[in-house]
């Protein structure tokens, strides 16, 4: 009993520091790593490879808010059905976060991420708000991609407060270990 805990707390002690190791190294983008253990065990992390401070703060938001897609008359409206607790960017949007069901997400820069202008009458949904859209909306990986690839609405990807494009794009985790970008 002893030796398999201890054989479990030195794996996780390794996993932590090369993990740690890794999101340390200088790099110009963000960085990202999924780990999978024994027990259901399951760890997203990741680096904040940002070019300037982003005033980041923790946010705590409950279910049951009604929310919007911060794209003018032409939003996405709904209602969040789980409560998440994320951590904000510009103090204008949701970049990283986690909601109560273990769904996590994450918004990473992609150089060569492009929105296109909106199509037609669709609903439209800022970036800074897709992250948070898809906390607030689903519980699972898996139900996030069924509902996503619908394309039901459009991401719009206006400049960001420093002036810069906003090009980045959303990953997702849940507490099985499913993942996607």
């Amino acid at each position: 009993m002893i030796r398999h805990l201890f054989r479990k707390s030195y794996r996780l002690t390794l996993v932590a520091f090369f993990a740690l190791n890794f999101l340390s190294q200088s790099s110009d983008a963000c960085t990202r790593v999924l780990f999978s253990g024994s027990d259901d065990i399951v760890i997203t992390a990741r680096s904040m490879d940002w070019a300037e401070d982003m005033h980041s703060e923790l946010w705590v938001f409950p279910k049951g808010m009604e929310r919007n897609g911060a794209a003018g008359p032409q939003s996405l409206a709904w209602k969040s059905k789980y409560g998440s607790l994320i951590v904000s960017g510009y103090n204008v949007g949701s970049c990283d976060g986690m909601n109560e069901m273990g769904l996590v997400a994450n918004l990473l820069y992609l150089a060569e991420s492009d929105y296109g202008q909106p199509k037609g009458n669709k609903p439209l949904l800022s970036i800074a708000a897709w992250q948070q859209y898809v906390l607030d909306t689903f519980p699972s990986v898996s139900k996030a991609v069924d509902a996503l690839s619908k394309k039901e609405f459009d991401v719009l990807a206006p400049l960001l407060p420093n002036g810069s494009a906003a090009q980045l794009h959303l990953s997702i985790s849940d507490k099985s270990g499913d993942l996607a970008f």
